[in-house]
């Protein structure tokens, strides 16, 4: 008779103690998010962010070596889904097209939207953190990818050009971002996308039209 297949059994106790990792995580993140929120993120100390998120050193080590990293990884999880659906999505369409970039483009905004203490908070050294660094480089990681992986084609070939159009793009999302948030609440969505999208190059994700 045909042999049978075990399923491999969990150790005894690892379920639970991913539930705590994945409660410790949270909490973190809450933390930093929150802190990040107040002032200056970059002169926070690990004993400051560790004693809001309820854990000691140690553990907080064993997730970042620093509460700028930390907030950088909590941030760049989000944006990085992100990218996985517009990554999944060009591999369906075989080409960025407006379509996608406006969809992509909403879902970062919605993100900012749910971090505007962070993104637009009374912190300012945080909020340029993270809309400079950590919003601007994943804009500009994703433009190479999709050059990179041959998804959109540029005028001028090569890893030098790329480099500068990825740099171009990046931060002017990142800039047109920081002026919508500077603006008197309620701010209309729709304003920053359509300049966001104005300022697109003509041979960035075209429009194939009807």
């Amino acid at each position: 008779m045909p042999s049978r297949t075990i399923p491999k059994q969990l150790p005894t106790g690892q379920g639970s103690e991913d539930a705590r990792v994945e409660r410790t995580r949270a909490r973190l993140a809450q933390a930093v998010l929150s802190l990040a929120a107040e002032r200056d993120i970059t002169t926070a100390s690990v004993a400051e962010l560790a004693r809001r998120a309820g854990v000691n050193r140690s553990t907080f080590y064993a997730h970042a070596q620093t509460p700028v990293e930390l907030l950088t990884r909590v941030l760049s999880s989000e944006l990085d889904e992100v990218r996985r659906h517009t990554m999944e999505q060009l591999d369906f369409d075989g080409r960025l097209l407006r379509s996608l970039t406006r969809s992509t483009l909403c879902e970062i905004v919605d993100h900012i939207i749910k971090h505007e203490a962070v993104y637009g908070g009374t912190s300012h050294a945080s909020s340029m953190f993270a809309l400079r660094i950590v919003l601007a480089e994943h804009v500009e990681q994703s433009v190479l990818i999709v050059l990179r992986e041959g998804f959109l084609v540029a005028p001028e070939p090569g890893p030098e050009a790329a480099a500068l159009y990825a740099a171009f793009l990046a931060h002017g999302v990142a800039g047109a971002v920081e002026a919508w948030l500077h603006l008197p609440a309620p701010r209309d969505e729709r304003v920053l996308l359509t300049a966001i999208e104005a300022m697109y190059p003509s041979w960035y994700a075209p429009d194939p039209g009807p």
